[in-house]
């Protein structure tokens, strides 16, 4: 055990020195390029840390002298989990070089180690960088990064359960979290072409944030690692759940009410007025649902363990559901910016709404179309 700690600690710390390396050259160069006449060579390290932090998902709290930008940053870059996933996954793959393949009940040792070690050090190297000014409680910090590593690690280790997915919620459970990739895939269609449509206001709002080249370039990373954010916000607007955009807004196909946006060249896909016929996009969600019908019927042919498909599958589309819209919402900086994203309460229970009615659908409509049939006859 005592081997598999210090090796455990060794990868811990390779981990994060790829983590943190290229976050702090970029951080430097962003720094160097921007022409600032006040700040120090510390302002990047610590902005370096403050984006490690979020890449991991752990919440800032912000105290600042202007009250504007006091608040927290909750909304963070979901795709920049895949940061310390590959960092992680390197690191772990390492630890098995080192110490040999282990047995089942060893890879859990192996994960813990060295998920402990990543979190420990991770979150004491990150203290450098907060202060009054900027918080991360280490009762987030430390669970959050442990989690995000022990996850990447386990999704490596083959600790996986090899065998077929054989009960009604396992079945559930693949069926829909591909139904949910699926759309947010469809959504980030949707994005894209808007982007398209309103590529001036792109190209307005990079212009009033200037960047320059190598400022321009951190800007583009951080916009891509938002991609994912802004997806399951189009997904919560096709859906006619709606997004906001800070206090007293909602934008849905029903609804516009917005005053401005931030300064953000990817919230220029955002629509310019509510259009209820962007709500017959939402017939892809209904044909997922259909699509999760027949595949209930085609793998059952007992009603009662249809019916424990059909619970489970529900379930598990509104807590899914619910974990995307929180993990991709939340407050920006400002406390004028309490909520950026989703709906996340109504989103779930939508999208689980529409999914539904087209299961209703597909098991429906060909016993009314039979119906119909026999009384022409």
């Amino acid at each position: 055990m005592t081997r598999i700690l210090r090796v455990g600690l060794q990868q811990g710390i390779r981990s994060l020195t790829l983590v943190l390396l290229p976050i702090s050259f970029f951080s430097l160069v962003a720094w160097a390029t921007a022409g600032s006449s006040s700040g120090n060579t510390a302002d990047p390290l610590r902005a370096a840390l403050w984006f490690f932090l979020a890449a991991h998902q752990v919440p800032l709290q912000l105290a600042l002298s202007d009250a504007t930008l006091s608040g927290s940053l909750t909304f963070l870059p979901v795709g920049g989990v895949l940061i310390p996933f590959f960092a992680t996954r390197s690191g772990y793959m390492r630890m098995i070089e080192t110490l040999g393949e282990p047995a089942h009940k060893d890879r859990f040792r192996y994960i813990f180690s060295f998920a402990f070690s990543y979190a420990t050090l991770g979150y004491l190297i990150s203290l450098i960088a907060l202060g009054s000014t900027v918080e991360a409680p280490y009762y987030f910090a430390l669970p959050i990064l442990f989690a995000i590593s022990a996850i990447s690690a386990f999704l490596v280790s083959g600790a996986l359960p090899m065998h077929k997915f054989q009960f009604p919620w396992q079945r559930a459970l693949r069926v829909v979290w591909i139904s949910c990739v699926t759309l947010i895939g469809f959504s980030s269609l949707v994005v894209a072409a808007s982007l398209t449509f309103h590529f001036d206001v792109v190209l307005n709002l990079t212009r009033v944030i200037e960047p320059g080249v190598f400022g321009g370039l951190v800007l583009l990373i951080g916009q891509l690692l938002y991609l994912p954010n802004v997806a399951i916000s189009a997904l919560s607007y096709v859906s006619g759940a709606g997004i906001t955009i800070g206090t007293g807004s909602l934008l849905s196909p029903f609804i516009h009410r917005i005053d401005e946006i931030p300064a953000i060249p990817i919230l220029g896909a955002l629509p310019v007025k509510g259009n209820i016929y962007v709500l017959t996009l939402s017939i892809v969600i209904v044909f997922m649902g259909a699509s999760v019908a027949r595949y209930a019927v085609s793998t059952y042919s007992d009603f009662s363990e249809t019916k424990r498909f059909f619970l489970s599958a529900t379930l598990i589309s509104v807590v899914l559901l619910l974990v995307l819209a929180r993990l991709s919402s939340g407050q920006l900086l400002s406390t004028n910016l309490p909520s950026v994203g989703p709906v996340w309460w109504a989103m779930p229970l939508i999208v689980t709404t529409e999914f539904a009615l087209g299961a209703g659908i597909f098991m429906v409509a060909p016993k009314l179309i039979a119906k119909m049939k026999k009384q022409d006859a």
